[in-house]
């Protein structure tokens, strides 16, 4: 009865098993002794940990990182967070820029930022689509700015007087409505040099103009690009939108995209280009203007029992002035009247602040 284990020395001996103290054998020995090993017994050898998500252990227990030679990490994540940074501040100034030109309700934000061959960006484009080529002088190659098409017709069909409804089905555009889209890409163009103000001064310019993503060939296939994907909605249509940026066109400068450098500099320059861009968004951006004819208290009784033809008479006399609301807020006063056979609102004076 002597050689059999207490419960405390079992419970102890488990223990030391699930921590990888005590190998197989050792646990064969000291049960076979009667007990636990003494603490003047050699260091024993302990359970190797399991090797990281990607690596492989050698014979000799090295530990070896698989590596994909057909799609190597040139860009660090650093450099993504970068990216993915000023593109949420391109998304803010373009989502300002179309409500203005539009003048309807947008939205654009960033979705993802990845990294991949450019052979597998091209594939995953849709056909027919709408892609544009454009350049950042002075820095050397192009890069892609693409659009769903059915996300181009809608916003062709707004400028062009339509409601902004997405088409039956998608096509190619017509050179008509390659101008007309060209000058919203434009607008976004200045804005992704805004974006890109802390980095450097860039020149974006379009180049080209492709519906096939095969016939776009700017950099090798194999060749690492950073993946930017947007999603835009106008009204109530939404779409996406993507950039494509190969690394060798960022290489000259891969080493201004980090983001402690891009906070440093920006704490210790001037703030003037900051304000100018800030300001030019904010006169872009859409504001409601509501001209208050007049306004009246009248029961439950009263409004449930109105009908066509009814009258309902104001607190407000034709010959004054009535108020000019922005953002709910009177701001304005004016004379209703007729402009160009439209109605129209002449400012009569401004309403001061202690108004």
């Amino acid at each position: 009865m002597d050689d059999l284990l207490s419960d405390n020395e079992v419970s102890a001996l488990l223990s030391e098993l699930d921590m990888g103290d005590v190998s197989g054998a050792d646990a064969g020995a000291a049960a076979a002794g009667g007990g636990m090993a003494s603490s003047d017994e050699p260091s024993r050898s302990k359970v190797p940990a399991a090797p990281e998500a990607g690596t492989i252990v050698d014979e000799q227990g090295r530990k070896i990182k698989k590596y994909d030679f057909n799609r190597p990490n040139r860009f660090s994540k650093d450099h993504m967070r970068t990216l993915e940074m000023l593109h949420e501040i391109f998304s803010r100034s373009f989502t300002a820029s179309i409500a203005a030109y539009l003048r309807t309700v947008a939205e654009i934000k960033v979705v993802s930022v990845v990294q991949l061959p450019f052979r597998e960006y091209t594939m995953n484009l849709p056909r027919p689509d709408c892609i544009f080529t454009f350049k950042m002088e002075p820095l050397e190659g192009s890069m892609l700015l693409e659009i769903n098409p059915e996300l181009v017709l809608t916003l062709v069909d707004r400028i062009l007087g339509g409601p902004g409804k997405a088409p039956p089905a998608s096509r190619e555009l017509t050179l008509i409505e390659q101008s007309i889209i060209e000058k919203i890409i434009n607008r976004g163009l200045e804005n992704l040099q805004e974006a890109w103000l802390k980095v450097g001064h860039f020149q974006p310019k379009i180049t080209g103009y492709e519906t096939t993503a095969q016939f776009v060939q700017v950099v090798a296939p194999s060749e690492i690009a950073a993946a930017i994907e947007f999603e835009v909605k106008v009204n109530e249509v939404t779409g996406r939108m993507s950039m494509c940026i190969p690394y060798v066109v960022l290489e000259p400068i891969i080493g201004d995209l980090s983001a402690q450098k891009w906070f440093t500099v920006g704490k210790k320059e001037s703030t003037a280009e900051t304000v100018e861009s800030l300001t030019k968004v904010m006169k872009e951006t859409m504001v409601p203007f509501v001209a208050r004819v007049g306004q009246t208290k009248i029961t439950v009784r009263d409004m449930l029992g109105l009908k066509v033809g009814d009258v309902v008479r104001l607190n407000s006399s034709p010959n004054n002035e009535i108020e000019v609301l922005i953002e709910g807020l009177v701001k304005l006063m004016g004379r209703p009247g007729v402009s160009s056979k439209k109605k129209a609102m002449q400012i009569t004076r401004i309403v001061s602040k202690d108004a």
